[in-house]
């Protein structure tokens, strides 16, 4: 009889374990739900791209969790959609009738939000959200209604601040690393931080202070007790940003839009190919950087050209197969001194226009004693424009390269002052020329 009793208490040990083991700071599966109005379930199914919402524009409205059977509870998590309360009680049943210890929550933020109640310590089967005043004057809607058992805090995840930050070349980042538990509560790390950063140029030490010697779109990780969460550093030119106070001009849409300063704001071309936009910065001047913001309505191929007169053009980026989606473009080291700067969209990603929220050009005021260009009276003239089979030019050049208008080049040809054209489709092109001083000089060509 002695050994039954001490096998018994054995078995119940093992089975209580395992149940530790797989219950321990984990929040309660198998719920059910019923409320006042719309598809209860949707909150307690574990999937939180489908959500419970309630009949829009009345109040009260409520959900009724059941877990089942009377069940200790530590904790409850409400993922809100924006359609939120702003006002709002929990309370607890055992039989799904009486309920009782009712918490009151009021002025609640609106937006999308996560409430976290914890330290209840609650024995009860059925919990009960009401909803009395709403942000929105839709009903109120909720991703996932989570509940778990009263656990021991035990560090789950990291937090990094700020996730993204920017940086003036030369000016350092502090990062900042912290703990949460299962509930998603804040909890002291005990171990030491240890910090990694990508890239060439770039380095953090112990505290998580961020500094570069290069520009670019860093990642920094941050590792603690086997668990890791990273953070992104962009690090700007050193340079002013000369887009600010400029002027914009486009083939369509509001061009100004994209050099406002303000990443809420867009230019957003007609939906066809090509289109333009030409910022003009009022005067020559040294162009270090360039740094687009893309929408998800991107160019896919496109070119960007300098000038000093806004009619003979040199191509100084060609991009091709860019990805798709919302995207930040960096082009750095490019110096260049011009006046106009021009993208052209050959093709996009997406079946609308070609959008930017910033087209952001880096530079100074101040000019090489080098000139990069030619001057207007070192410009080699190019006709007849339109043209059907060959383009003369007013002096023999060193090379001569016809591109289409995504960079793509199609013939070359080197000391010459002709230029036969005759195999190529009709349609808009550009010219490339290179003198021999090795000043260049581009401008679009009509082949018909």
């Amino acid at each position: 009889m002695k050994l039954s009793t001490t096998f018994q208490k054995i078995t119940w040990l093992v089975l209580f374990l395992a149940i530790t083991i797989v219950t321990y700071g984990q929040k309660f599966t198998g719920l059910t739900a019923t409320a006042s109005s719309g598809t209860a379930t949707a909150a307690v199914d574990g999937n939180q791209g489908t959500r419970w919402e309630s009949e829009h524009g009345v109040d009260p409205q409520w959900i009724i969790a059941d877990l089942g059977e009377l069940k200790t509870v530590g904790a409850l998590k409400i993922y809100w959609e924006g359609a939120n309360a702003k006002d709002y009680s929990i309370s607890f049943s055992a039989n799904g009738t009486d309920f009782t210890g009712e918490l009151f929550y009021t002025g609640k933020a609106a937006g999308a939000r996560t409430d976290v109640v914890d330290n209840l310590n609650v024995n009860c089967r059925y919990i009960k959200i009401n909803g009395t005043a709403r942000n929105l004057t839709y009903g109120y809607s909720i991703w996932a209604f989570e509940i778990y058992p009263p656990v021991v805090p035990v560090l789950t995840s990291l937090t990094l601040t700020p996730a993204t930050s920017s940086v003036v070349l030369g000016n350092s980042q502090q990062l900042t690393v912290g703990g949460l538990d299962q509930i998603g509560n804040v909890i002291a790390l005990t171990n030491t931080t240890s910090w990694s950063v990508d890239g060439t140029g770039a380095s953090v030490d112990a505290n998580g202070l961020f500094s570069s010697t290069a520009k670019g779109l860093f990642t920094v990780t941050a590792t603690n007790s086997d668990l890791t969460k990273t953070a992104t550093v962009d690090v700007l030119p050193s340079n002013a940003n000369l887009s600010i106070g400029s002027t914009a001009t486009a083939s369509s849409g509001v061009a100004g839009a994209a050099i406002d300063n303000n990443g809420g704001t867009r230019w957003e071309s007609a939906a066809s190919d090509p289109q333009w936009i030409m910022v003009d910065l009022g005067a020559k001047k040294y162009i270090s950087d360039i740094v687009i913001t893309w929408e998800a309505a991107n160019s896919k191929d496109y070119i960007i050209e300098v000038s000093d007169n806004a009619t003979d053009w040199t191509n100084l980026v060609t991009k091709t197969a860019m990805a798709a989606g919302a995207r930040t473009d960096r082009m750095y080291d490019l110096n260049v001194e011009a006046q106009y700067v021009r993208l052209t969209g050959t093709a996009r990603n997406l079946t609308y226009g070609h959008s930017i929220w910033e087209f952001k050009i880096f530079g100074t005021n101040t000019l090489s004693t080098v000139a990069r260009y030619p001057q207007a009276s070192d410009l080699v003239s190019v006709y007849p424009n339109p043209v059907r089979e060959n383009l003369n030019l007013s002096a023999k050049v060193k090379e001569a390269t016809l591109l289409s208008l995504d960079g793509k080049e199609l013939i070359k040809m080197n000391n010459i002052s002709t230029f036969n054209v005759s195999t190529i489709k009709a349609g808009l092109y550009i010219l490339r020329l290179e003198n021999q001083d090795g000043n260049i000089q581009s401008q679009k060509i009509n082949i018909q």
